[in-house]
C-alpha cells in the first residue's frame, strides 16, 4: 500500500510538472491569437471596403450614363428647353463629380487596407517564427512527462495487484477525497498511539490489530493507519 503510495506520489507530481505547462503556452497563445485576431480585422475590413467599393462603382456608372444621357438632350432641344435641359446637365455633372470622389477614396482606402493586410500577415509570420524555438521546447517536454506518465502510471497498476481488492478500495475512495496522502504510520508517545495526520488518540483495543500489521482508519480524520515498528524492534528481528 506504501508502495501504491509512493507510486501516486510520483504521478501527481508529474501531472503538476505538466499543468506548469500551461501557463506558458497559454501565453504563447495569446500572442498568436492576438496577431491572428489582427489579421481576421484587417481582411474583414478590407472586405467592407471591397463591398463599398462595389456599390459607389455602380453608383459612379448610373450617374455617367445619366450624364450622358443629359448631354445627348441638351444637344437636341429647342431654345425653349434648353435651360432646362442644361440645368439637369449640371446636376447630373454635380452627383457624378461627387461619387467619382467617392469613388476613388474608396479606393484609395482599399490600397491602405490590402497594405494593412499584408503587414498583418507578415506580423502572424513572425510572431509564429519568434514562438517556434519555445513551443518545440514545450511540446518536447510534454513529450518526456507524457513517457514518464505512462510509465509511472504502469508501476502503480503493478503495485495494486499486491493490495487486496477491500483494501484497495478504501485507500482509493481516501485518496480520491484528499487529494493527497492517504495512509499513515501512527506516532508511538508515552500517550500511545495517535493519527500522524490529525493526532487523534487510537483507541486501545484497536492497537493490537494494527502492531499485528492491519490497516485502521483513523476515526478523526479518516486517514488509513498503519503501524511501523521501531528501529530497534527492526534490528531484533
Amino acid at each position: 500500500l506504501l508502495t501504491l503510495q509512493q507510486d501516486d506520489t510520483a504521478i501527481r507530481a508529474l501531472e503538476s510538472r505538466a499543468m506548469a505547462l500551461a501557463p506558458r503556452l497559454a501565453q504563447l497563445d495569446s500572442a498568436r491569437q492576438a496577431a491572428q485576431k489582427a489579421l481576421e480585422g484587417a481582411r474583414a475590413a478590407v472586405e467592407r471596403e471591397e463591398q463599398r467599393h462595389g456599390t459607389l462603382s455602380t453608383r459612379a456608372a448610373d450617374f455617367r450614363r445619366l450624364t450622358e444621357r443629359a448631354q445627348a438632350a441638351s444637344e437636341h432641344v429647342g431654345m425653349r428647353q434648353a435651360a432646362a435641359a442644361g440645368a439637369q446637365y449640371d446636376i447630373a455633372r454635380k452627383a457624378l463629380s461627387e461619387a467619382e470622389q467617392e469613388l476613388n477614396g474608396s479606393a484609395a482606402r482599399l490600397v491602405a487596407l490590402k497594405n494593412a493586410v499584408t503587414a498583418a500577415e507578415q506580423r502572424l509570420a513572425a510572431v509564429e517564427e519568434e514562438q517556434a524555438p519555445a513551443r518545440e521546447e514545450v511540446a518536447a517536454q510534454r513529450r518526456v512527462i507524457a513517457e514518464e506518465l505512462r510509465a509511472a502510471l504502469a508501476k502503480r497498476q503493478e503495485a495494486t495487484r499486491a493490495v487486496d481488492g477491500t483494501t484497495l478500495n478504501r485507500y482509493e475512495r481516501v485518496a480520491s477525497r484528499r487529494r493527497g496522502q492517504a495512509v499513515f504510520p501512527v506516532r508511538v508517545t508515552s500517550r500511545g498511539f495517535s493519527c500522524a495526520s490529525c493526532d487523534t488518540t487510537v483507541a486501545t483495543q484497536r492497537r493490537p490489530p494494527l502492531i499485528g500489521g492491519s490497516i485502521d482508519v483513523c476515526e478523526g480524520c479518516g486517514v488509513l493507519l498503519y503501524y511501523a515498528k521501531p528501529a530497534e524492534e527492526h534490528a531484533e528481528a
